[in-house]
């Protein structure tokens, strides 16, 4: 019984890394790509923290793609104009003295 009960998870643990290869290959690259950065310049070092800083960073960009976050807009009164937006002011460009 347990044998059977092994043999069926460890084939689910196999699915289940195998759909997580690519990602992992990717972020080995990004890791070594990081560290070979010292091959430039001394000043591109990175530690381990580093990399796990940009991995969750692009986590959370993904996340923010797949799933954005809907506002919830209360229902306008009878009478009530929606609030205008506010629009940013166009840089200007300087002027060469």
């Amino acid at each position: 019984m347990k044998v059977e009960i092994a043999k069926v998870t460890e084939v689910a643990i196999n699915e289940a890394s195998e759909a997580y290869r690519t990602a992992a290959t990717r972020g080995a690259l990004v890791f070594f790509m990081m560290n070979e950065l010292t091959r430039i310049h001394s000043y591109y070092k990175f530690s381990l923290d580093s990399f796990i800083i940009v991995i969750n960073r692009a986590i959370d960009l993904v996340a923010a793609k797949l799933n954005p976050k809907k506002e919830e807009k209360e229902p306008l009164a009878e009478g009530e104009e929606a609030p205008k937006r506010k629009r940013k002011k166009p840089l200007r460009k300087r002027s060469k003295k």
